[in-house]
């Protein structure tokens, strides 16, 4: 609708008396700045004047209003804060949301929290978003940044301070990824494993207390806990928990408080993981006599983690067999490997920086270094190598691999890759070994009716020989593994010289460690719906559910 005054000059004959108020409102520059049309004998300034005023204003109530809807920097003054923890107790695997009723109103509700995975050979961060579409449903996975820096803290044991720096970018990708507003409400966790469980104590306490110092300065949520080494049965447990929630397997994630059948864990997958410096598994029995009769410090409390020494204190539904083996990670392995043979050649690695196998390509010569130290690898011609295994040992290893025949350079490295699981040169020196090889690995019961997972470098090996054919990962027998270390052992790439001695090490610890039959099938992948599975999401439970305990 449009409006105009007219405004006529009072001294005219034919205007009515007006009194003195009313010549000056209508004589006001305010009456011509609202008027329209203006009066003809302005000029047309007042235009500018106007639509300046008028876009200003219109200006200032668009920005109120966006500061009130995406809680900006000054929405936040005035609307309170959303927690990032669960108002439900309840975290269950991804659900499809599109199905609930689209009568009510919408509701979202968001929580981020961000992991500091500080592996042996790198560090990486998840940063993961959670969310629910209903107040009386739990939360799913939604989102989640990941990326990686090498190499892993513990390459700074000399040098802490460059330990903290190396998080920069990671730091940075996470802050930046956490929506604004949400930063100083979201928990951060840095969790080191195995390549900071080998430093000397002192060592690792200066790499932690450098981390510490450097998230600091950060606008995420501390602990006194944020920064720490992951026990090994956690670690086994977190990746488990991971896995399950993603595959919709687990009806609660630790921490959840909720009453857990007897069966609950029936339909669970176990988990599998080498690591660099370590290797864990995880799986919930079948039967509840698997736990109780292996030996103290097999089974750990889904809810706590916490590792149970007291079998009356095992429980169906509330347990699950989870180990780690410290030294048993790949790198470790190689160097235990190549330590084995190179200690047996009289007086050689005593006054040389380098270290020999016959499982290298022919006049393969390659730098490696490990915990610190860098080598010199050499391949060990086989005229050489002949008499460094005992009889004994090249008949333990032919008769596990049961082939007919046996090609002679796979049972020499599948004999060495066994001394391995005798006696790791990383590691605890006082670990127990068990029946029926004396091997420091324990054989649980009942894995071959469990479906199992196995990830990091599994996956990675599998994929590079062919047994994979892409990241989607597929299933493969313990026999598929034997028979490619059989074809890489024959013909070794020079550029992957480590292949063949990497894969009998895999194969001797999932078939002779484990004691996984040659017919199992594992499945192999990396990524569920398309998330990372890592410890981390276990980690993270395990961070939300303390929180809201304290």
């Amino acid at each position: 609708m449009k409006f105009t005054v007219q405004v006529t000059d009072p001294e005219e004959q034919n205007s009515p008396p007006m009194s003195p108020m009313l010549k000056r409102i209508l004589s006001s520059r305010v009456v011509y700045a609202v008027s329209l049309p203006p009066p003809r004998r302005k000029n047309g300034i007042w235009k500018v004047h106007t639509w300046m005023l008028l876009g200003l204003i219109i200006t200032g109530f668009l920005l109120l209003w966006l500061s009130f809807t995406h809680l900006g920097p000054i929405g936040e003054r005035f609307l309170p804060m959303k927690s990032s923890l669960p108002t439900s107790s309840i975290i269950t695997p991804y659900k499809d949301t599109n199905a609930l009723d689209a009568r009510k109103p919408h509701y979202s509700d968001n929580l981020y929290g961000v992991v500091f995975d500080a592996g042996s050979t790198g560090t990486r961060v998840h940063v993961f978003e959670l969310s629910r579409e209903n107040p009386n449903e739990a939360y799913t996975l939604t989102d989640e940044l990941f990326e990686q820096v090498n190499p892993g803290l513990s390459a700074y044991a000399d040098s802490p301070e460059k330990a903290g720096a190396s998080l920069d970018p990671l730091l940075r990708a996470a802050e930046a990824r956490v929506p604004r507003g949400w930063c100083s409400n979201t928990s951060v966790v840095l969790r080191a494993t195995a390549g900071l469980r080998l430093l000397p104590l002192d060592k690792a306490d200066g790499i932690l207390n450098a981390v510490r110092q450097k998230l600091s300065g950060s606008c995420l949520v501390k602990t006194p806990n944020s920064v720490s080494i992951l026990d090994g049965h956690q670690e086994g447990l977190y990746l488990w928990i991971s896995l399950n929630f993603m595959a919709n397997r687990l009806p609660s994630p630790i921490g959840s408080g909720i009453t857990v059948s007897e069966t609950a864990l029936d339909r669970t997958f176990g988990t599998l993981d080498l690591g660099g410096g370590s290797t864990q598994i995880t799986f919930a029995p079948v039967s509840l006599d698997v736990l109780l009769r292996a030996p103290p410090g097999f089974a750990t409390a889904i809810d706590s983690g916490e590792v149970v020494l007291s079998k009356d204190q095992i429980l169906p539904g509330k347990h699950v067999y989870s180990q780690s083996y410290l030294g048993l990670g790949l790198m470790s392995a190689r160097f235990s490997v190549l330590h084995t043979i190179s200690k047996r050649l009289p007086a050689l690695l005593a006054v040389t920086q380098e270290l020999y196998t016959p499982c290298f390509p022919p006049s393969a010569s390659v730098d490696w270094s490990h915990a610190g130290r860098n080598w010199k690898v050499r391949h060990l011609p086989w005229n050489q190598s002949e008499g460094l295994l005992l009889q004994q040992e090249l008949k333990d290893a032919t008769a596990s691999l049961e082939l007919n025949p046996t090609p002679r350079i796979l049972t020499s490295c599948y004999a060495f890759a066994r001394s391995v699981l005798r006696d790791p040169v990383d590691g605890d020196s006082a670990s127990p070994v068990y029946a029926p090889h004396a091997f420091v690995i324990h054989r649980p019961e009942g894995i071959a009716d469990r479906e199992f997972y196995a990830f990091s470098y599994i996956f990675d090996l599998a994929l590079h020989v062919g047994l994979i054919q892409d990241h989607s990962g597929g299933q493969v027998t313990l026999a598929q593994f034997r028979d490619a270390a059989d074809r890489v052992c024959l013909k070794p790439n020079p550029e992957q010289p480590f292949e063949c001695m990497d894969l009998t090490f895999i194969t001797a610890l999932l078939h002779d460690g484990y004691g996984f039959p040659w017919h199992k099938s594992i499945t192999l992948q990396k990524k569920i719906k398309s998330f990372e599975v890592s410890w981390g999401l276990g980690a993270l439970f395990a961070e939300l559910s303390m929180r809201r305990r304290s």
